[in-house]
């Protein structure tokens, strides 16, 4: 199928996709000799990208046409294979049931922690907030614009009464702009004209920083500053104080935080339930045939061993 005549099942798709319940009626959107496509398979194929970016999927003809695209590929070479009858061999069938095993498997824990009763963050949150205060405070920045004239080309003497000159012309009244493109050695200046943005304390050279982070009124230009890479001027644009964010702000982030650890935890300990079950019986002879290396083979594997973290995450 050409890609102009898939991309007519686009807006049909988009239609069912985003207007009808999962699994509705069925509905085919491409079909062939040997395939067809339903919405229903668009939608479990859907079911495999994270809820909270299936929006922006759906919100683009590109992305829907993708996936249809793929969906096609894979039924129709799906369906050869059947054909030649790969599916009934006996080491494909295994692989095909333990990938139906595994899907199942997640099904199961998504299920169990969907109708957990999950206690209340409000409080923990709170208390993580006071504890780590300063985690949810966003440093003082300062935003400015500075013109480097290096000592690699001449004298630190040289240097610095070449510095004075550019700061003379901007007291001036000369545009910082055209002195930086005139007279900075700084590489990155023909591309932002000596404009560094905003930084926090610290990002830059100590002298740098220092000198910059003293500054207050926007405008100021500083007096030459040397650093390891030259003579510096600066200029300050704006200074934003060190803001602390309330509560309100973060409670949100921080309690999906902890119910995120709350449910790994729990996910732990349906595993380490299934892993320490009593019934369990290990055939250690039959699994030490796998092992590939002589040395190994002395080592017993002990049914309490695959109760293990090590062991839980294979």
């Amino acid at each position: 199928m050409s890609r102009t005549l898939l991309k007519q099942y686009v807006a049909l798709a988009m239609m069912i996709c985003c207007t009808a319940p999962a699994l509705s009626v069925e509905q085919v959107l491409i079909e062939s000799e040997t395939v067809r496509i339903t919405n229903q398979d668009f939608e479990a194929d859907l079911m495999r990208i994270p809820q909270e970016h299936r929006p922006e999927v759906l919100a683009s003809k590109a992305r829907i046409a993708k996936l249809l695209e793929n969906l096609l590929v894979t039924k129709t070479l799906a369906a050869q294979a059947r054909s030649a009858g790969i599916d009934r061999e006996p080491e494909m069938n295994k692989q095909i049931e333990f990938a139906a095993d595994k899907l199942l498997a997640q099904e199961q824990i998504n299920r169990i922690t969907k109708t957990l009763t999950l206690p209340n963050f409000d409080v923990r949150a709170r208390e993580l907030y006071q504890i780590d205060i300063e985690r949810y405070t966003v440093p003082t920045k300062v935003h400015v614009s500075h013109i480097l004239v290096d000592t690699k080309k001449r004298t630190p003497e040289e240097a610095l009464q070449r510095i004075k000159q550019v700061r003379d012309q901007l007291v001036g009244g000369k545009k910082f702009e055209e002195l930086a493109l005139e007279y900075s050695d700084d590489p990155s200046v023909k591309g932002n004209k000596g404009d560094l943005g905003f930084f926090e304390e610290g990002k830059m050279v100590k002298p740098f920083s220092d000198t910059a982070f003293a500054m207050n009124s926007p405008g100021d230009i500083s007096e030459p500053v040397k650093t390891t890479f030259g003579y510096h001027i600066i200029q300050l644009h704006e200074k934003k104080p060190k803001l602390m964010r309330s509560f309100e702000e973060v409670s949100e982030k921080i309690i999906q935080g902890e119910r995120e650890k709350y449910l790994n935890e729990y996910r732990k300990t349906l595993v380490g339930g299934i892993l320490s079950d009593p019934s369990l019986k290990l055939n250690e002879e039959a699994v030490n045939r796998f092992w590939t290396n002589p040395d190994a083979k002395s080592v017993d594997i002990k049914t309490s061993e695959m109760s293990k973290p090590e062991a839980a995450k294979h």
